[in-house]
């Protein structure tokens, strides 16, 4: 009799061990080898060439502000040339001189040609033509828009200008890595010094800055703005202009960031179901925080990046301290297409009149420089454009979000 309870005894161990470890090998797989992505692949190519009637008719342009977007990197570009840099093309490396070049030319064949269709001949006769791969490489770019917002201030902090702009610190500081190995040409970190720890750690956080004030009292105060929403949609657009109520004005642009990653406010509030994709205009979070305010710092902090602004007399100013000119400066991924490089951009968007109200859908198409980037702008299948300050460039920007076509144009040898 207890050789058969033994038995049995025996028999339930061996299945409860044999069903645990089953069990774990079943949680093992799904936990660890399923869910695991695998990473994305890197885009194929960044440019296609277009010849024959795959190219665009180019229309004709507004000479006045585009000849004003191109004085404006004519420095930029020379500081290039001086020192022999090249700039991203692709997956390749072109001559910052070519690229100087192909300007030149380009307003030289304008002066030559007698109508439209002389042009586009011209421009097929001397250029090389190269479509943006865009998104899973089928020539389709996102375009969005951005703007410089102006804002009332003060340069002292009062009941109704409670929230600060601060200047960069002085223990902030970028190391680019590039110069430690050559393989991370282009990238960096920012970071500050930990004097306990006597080691480099990441610059503060969003949170660390506003809610826990680590920077007050560092005199860094730049000016004070009237509401959290207001700083924070400045630092998104980098740059803004600021009013005094004594009438001056000058520009709070952008001086540095804190390094960290930067997360849709926007994005977040339609995850959690709290707007509607319509209702993701600068207007409408507004409203939403008006009616919500404790839920205000619980999202903007969920954005960790935090931008610092340095006092300037002229704004806004692109990436490498090139003045962006409205409708002419557009900001694209630097690492594969070239700063300061001539294009021609189609794209959809809704036709907005003086009030701010949408009248259907336009298309519209416009030559432009590449003289900007942003954290958000990554990839061959991103590009934003600059629409100009105040509220009409507002209500233009915040409604841009299509698909269309980037074309860049390089001289031919």
């Amino acid at each position: 009799m207890s050789s058969i309870f033994k038995s049995k005894v025996s028999f339930l161990v061996i299945f409860i061990t044999c069903s645990l470890i089953a069990e774990v090998g079943i949680l093992y797989y799904f936990l660890v080898w399923i869910p695991k992505r695998p990473p994305e692949r890197p885009p194929v190519r960044y440019l296609i060439p277009v010849e024959g009637d795959k190219i665009p008719s180019f229309t004709p342009v507004n000479i006045v502000s585009l000849k004003k977007a191109f004085e404006r990197e004519k420095d930029f570009l020379s500081q290039k040339i001086r020192f022999d840099q090249n700039l991203s093309l692709g997956q390749q490396k072109v001559s910052a001189e070519l690229i100087k070049e192909s300007a030149e030319l380009f307003f030289k064949i304008l002066g030559e040609a007698r109508n439209p269709k002389e042009l586009n001949q011209l421009i097929q006769k001397r250029f090389n033509i190269y479509l943006a791969a865009g998104q899973k490489d089928q020539g389709r770019v996102l375009f969005t828009g951005y703007f410089s917002p102006v804002y009332k201030a003060s340069l002292r902090r009062r009941a109704d200008y409670p929230y600060p702009l601060y200047l960069k610190p002085s223990d902030l500081k970028v190391a680019e890595l590039g110069e430690f190995d050559l393989r991370l040409e282009g990238e960096k970190i920012v970071y500050r010094i930990d004097k306990k720890r006597e080691e480099i750690v990441p610059y503060y956080a969003r949170k660390q800055i506003v809610q826990e004030k680590i920077l007050e009292g560092k005199n860094l105060e730049l000016v004070y703005l009237k509401s959290k929403i207001d700083r924070f949609y400045l630092m998104i657009e980098g740059s803004g202009k600021i009013m005094l109520e004594d009438g001056q004005s000058f520009w709070a642009n952008y001086a540095a960031s804190n390094g960290r990653p930067y997360t849709s406010l926007g994005k977040l509030l339609r995850e959690d179901g709290k707007l509607s994709a319509g209702e993701l205009t600068m207007q409408g979070i507004k409203e939403y925080f008006a009616r919500h305010p404790h839920e205000i710092d619980h999202y903007l902090n969920q954005n960790q990046r935090f931008i610092f602004h340095r006092k300037e007399e002229d704004g806004p100013y692109g990436a490498r301290g090139i003045k962006l000119t409205p409708l002419r400066s557009l900001a694209v991924d630097k690492s594969i297409f070239p700063l300061g490089a001539l294009a021609y951009i189609e794209y959809q968007a809704p036709r907005v009149n003086k009030a701010g109200k949408v009248e259907g859908e336009a298309k519209y198409s416009h030559f432009v420089f590449c003289q900007d980037s942003g954290v958000a702008i990554k990839g061959p299948g991103r590009a934003d454009l600059y629409f100009g300050e105040g509220d009409q460039a507002l209500k233009r920007a915040e409604r841009t979000k299509s698909l269309g076509r980037l074309y860049f144009l390089i001289k031919k040898n």
